[in-house]
């Protein structure tokens, strides 16, 4: 194969989108991967013969200027957008609908407390407004802290800038005076990223990512899923997370990118001719430009370099490995899961079809961060799961249906021996927790699976089983991401560049930095051919 313009190595979806760009702006790219499909965690997999599911659930965060610039409906993604998009269980045996009518959703929140729909969408204005305040953009390099703080000019401003970055959730729901119920079904939003509880100083952060994409890219579309409170508003595509990789890898491949697949990288090496990309089967390819949508640490320890600027970072980075919890069950269901709250037969498939998150309570999240303190699975994990047969039903065998579950798991902090975990006695904890509310839950299931902390490092390249590379809270945002000196898609080594959702700014399935460091590409040798004619 001739050696390209540009090598991505990943292809999951921010490697994709990467590649796309540059391709579309000329170079020949060529992308490897290390597995058999593209997608990373958005690829399709069966789990048991004929279930098939993938380890993301939703694309709530994809980006609505990706979905434009790849045209991926046109490559064949249909989104179908079920109403309700969200099932939040509260306790004594209460549901909360997100329904995509707002009257309906304010009408169940008021039910909480008087007035407290106003207090919710409060919470929200609240942060968009701070993003406006700020003036950054989630769509080119992270801002400097000058940067940051240069639009704070009152101390209310200040006041804003202290509640989100240093102050907990738990305190921003309680200087708006919110219901308990509303707190709970705001909650999980706020710790997705990491080994945090919600009265961790920082949380607010992490319901900062849609206001700083509606602050960076204005919209008047009044569906814009941006300026929805409640995730699920995407959609969701046929053929779930797997499609939509399938429909990015058209996309590029339609744009010149050629896909290398069963291509896995051992190392990138620092040439007088160039960067050389070697593969484990003993091929290699050589190319100017190089980027890596990788896990960074992955990425670092890949990079063969007598460059003295790499010692202090791969010194730094072995020192603070990144740590998550990330813990996957797929269950193979023999019939539909039904809600015990149903009223008809018509309202059990609506039900089934959203999205459910299983906090009932703050306080249940402080529980989990408790166990996940003391290094052991909660006993009572926050649960995220989605039934993707529901709306695609050829990934499951005709009348049965997958079902997807994301939880915490216990604690692994990437390159240390992971918590051997009972996972069979997960599987009966976590299912006898959702059969409070799907009393039949417990009868259908006829295939489980489980993926720990190994397995996400091992086949999925998630170092440390941490959905975001690194979390998303602020000590790991802007000139933090993924590293001090590796903060601007660049590194030490001219031509060899970082994406995924370890650069700035992560957030998770937005394809933000497969954008941006693509741009950053094209920004250099744009500089390069200015200097050259000078």
């Amino acid at each position: 194969m001739k050696n390209p313009d540009v090598i991505i190595i990943g292809g999951g979806h921010n490697g994709l989108i990467c590649s796309g760009y540059l391709a579309r702006a000329g170079l020949e790219v060529l992308l490897l991967e290390a597995s058999d499909r593209v997608g990373g965690p958005a690829a399709t997999r069966e789990f048991f013969p004929g279930f098939s599911s993938s380890i993301a659930n939703s694309p709530g965060s994809l980006e609505p200027k990706i979905l434009a610039d790849f045209e991926l409906e046109k490559h064949g993604l249909r989104f179908v957008r079920p109403d309700p998009t969200l099932v939040h269980p509260l306790p004594e045996g209460r549901l909360f609908v997100g329904w995509r009518e707002r009257e309906r959703v304010d009408a169940q929140i008021d039910s909480y407390a008087p007035g407290e729909s106003k207090r919710y969408h409060a919470v929200f204005d609240y942060l968009n407004r701070f993003a406006e305040r700020l003036g950054i953009s989630v769509f080119r390099e992270p801002p400097t802290l000058q940067e940051l703080t240069r639009n704070l000019r009152t101390v209310e401003d200040e006041e804003m800038f202290s509640r989100i970055f240093f102050g907990s959730v738990r305190g921003l729901f309680e200087y708006f005076d919110l219901a308990p119920e509303t707190q709970a079904i705001m909650g999980p939003l706020s710790v997705v990223s990491g080994l945090v509880g919600p009265s961790t100083p920082g949380t607010p952060f992490n319901l900062m990512m849609r206001p700083l994409s509606l602050a960076s890219l204005k919209s008047e579309t009044a569906d814009d899923p941006r300026r929805m409170p409640l995730r699920g508003s995407t959609g969701l595509a046929v053929g779930a997370m797997g499609a939509i990789a399938d429909a990015m890898a058209r996309s590029v491949e339609a744009s010149g990118v050629k896909i290398l697949r069963e291509a896995r990288v051992t190392s990138i090496e620092e040439t007088k001719q160039g960067l050389v990309v070697r593969l484990e089967d003993g091929r290699t390819f050589r190319a100017p430009l190089v980027v890596s949508a990788a896990h960074p640490h992955l990425t670092v320890k890949l990079v063969v370099s007598d460059n003295p600027e790499w010692k202090p970072i791969r010194q730094g980075m072995a020192q603070t490995p990144p740590a998550g919890s990330a813990f996957k069950i797929v269950l193979g269901l023999g019939d539909m899961p039904r809600f015990a709250a149903a009223k008809n037969e018509e309202e059990a498939r609506q039900l089934a079809t959203a999205q459910l998150r299983i906090a009932p309570t703050l306080d249940y999240l402080e529980d989990c961060h408790a166990d996940l303190a003391r290094g052991r699975m909660p006993s009572r994990p926050l649960i995220w799961s989605l039934c993707h047969s529901m709306t695609s039903p050829a990934l499951a065998p005709e009348g049965k249906h997958v079902l997807s579950i994301n939880l915490g798991g216990p604690p692994h902090r990437g390159g240390r021996e992971p918590v051997a975990v009972d996972k069979d006695a997960v599987v009966k904890t976590v299912v006898g927790l959702m059969s409070e509310w799907i009393p039949n839950l417990p009868g259908i299931v006829e295939h489980y699976a489980c993926i720990d902390a190994s397995t996400f490092e091992n086949e999925y390249g998630l170092f440390g089983a941490n959905i975001a590379h690194v979390d998303m809270m602020p000590i790991n945002q802007f000139w933090m991401r993924p590293y001090p000196g590796l903060h601007r898609y660049r590194t030490p080594t001219p031509g060899l560049y970082l994406s995924g959702v370890g650069t700035w700014p992560g957030a998770y399935f937005s394809g933000i930095p497969g954008h941006n460091t693509a741009q950053a590409v094209l920004a250099d040798l744009a500089a390069r051919r200015v200097s050259q004619t000078a």
